[in-house]
């Protein structure tokens, strides 16, 4: 819509502009009634050249790559409106009455001088046609561009939802199988993670809170599979739960810290976690141990899934840092708001 308008605006400053070099240019040999109807009538052929072309012969022969026929057409259709003006100019404005002019201009001076007139409209319409068709093609591919982004969105986001309950329903499955009072509750857990996935997660975006609380739920549910305390650490001060963002972007990563750390069966290993939200800013940081004869984390369906997911959603506003030293596993995820 805003490039229409300007393109309406520039129109009309366009022939406005043309209107008054007209009318300069006939007051020179003309009087001024008969220089303004003059400068009026070029104006009228100029306009039929150059919507006659932009939006009837550019479309149907340039377009089409005839490009001999474009410049024929256009002409044919030139010298055709040149011969009106030719007519008009010989049998109805000398009808007129003026004051006669000094010296004498001959009427092939007028012919060459509209001729020329309308070859600099028919360039102006051909830059404009290139310009408009270049504009719209760039428009169709933006458009294009971001349907296929949005569809593969979609594909990501749904590739979360049967790895998420693969795991959920492992980690059910160990509970009852080890007779665990701590399976009911798990189910609801389970229950309340699902509603978050299948109703939060259909949106574009969710809040950082709700986000928070999914992470929180499954804290709970990972601390249920281990007899002993393990040492997690979530640290959330002072941030903007209303934060928006897409939705299941750290889960990967928190999964692979409590898969990679193998926090359930070690007593000494530890996930750490921290959340932070600043000037529209959001950081999250998550650091776990990692044995040194365990698979490397972090390369992953779900790890690749949000790379790409980050890509698409945050092209220019998103960083994402993966190290893996002296057995620490730590990711850096820098997400700013536009």
């Amino acid at each position: 819509m805003k490039t229409r308008t300007l393109s309406y605006i520039f129109q009309a400053c366009f022939w406005f502009l043309m209107l008054s070099l007209q009318m300069v240019m006939a007051t020179n040999f003309l009087t001024m009634p008969i220089a303004l109807l003059m400068a009026a009538f070029n104006i009228l052929l100029g306009m039929a050249l150059f919507y006659g072309n932009s939006l009837v012969i550019f479309p149907h022969l340039f377009e089409k790559r005839r490009y001999i026929w474009y410049l024929i057409v256009n002409l044919f259709f030139i010298g055709l409106l040149a011969h009106f003006f030719f007519i008009v100019n010989g049998h109805i404005l000398k009808n007129f009455k003026t004051e006669p002019l000094p010296g004498h201009l001959p009427e092939a001076f007028h012919y060459a001088r509209v001729s020329s007139f309308l070859l600099f409209i028919f360039f102006i319409s051909l830059v404009f046609s290139l310009i408009r068709k270049t504009t719209e093609q760039e428009q169709a591919r933006k458009q294009l561009s971001k349907e296929k982004s949005d569809t593969e969105i979609r594909l990501l986001k749904a590739q979360i939802n049967p790895h998420f309950i693969f795991n959920s329903l492992n980690n059910i499955y160990s509970l009852s199988y080890s007779k665990s009072d701590d399976a009911p509750e798990a189910v609801l857990k389970l229950s309340d993670m699902l509603r978050y996935v299948y109703y939060d997660c259909n949106r574009d975006e969710v809040t950082l809170g709700a986000e928070i609380e999914y992470i929180r739920n499954y804290m709970a549910f990972q601390q249920m599979k281990s007899p002993h305390e393990q040492d997690i650490e979530l640290l959330t001060e002072g941030v903007d739960e209303s934060f928006r963002i897409a939705p299941m972007l750290f889960i990967p990563f928190v999964e692979n810290a409590f898969k990679y750390s193998k926090i359930e069966d070690q007593q000494e290993a530890w996930v750490k976690m921290k959340i932070s939200t600043e000037k529209g800013k959001l950081c999250f940081h998550i650091r776990n141990t990692h044995p040194e004869n365990n698979r490397i984390p972090g390369s992953g369906m779900g790890v690749q899934n949000v790379r790409n997911r980050l890509e698409l959603t945050y092209p220019e506003a998103s960083q994402l840092e993966i190290r893996d030293e002296n057995g620490v596993f730590e990711v850096h995820m820098k997400i700013e708001r536009s």
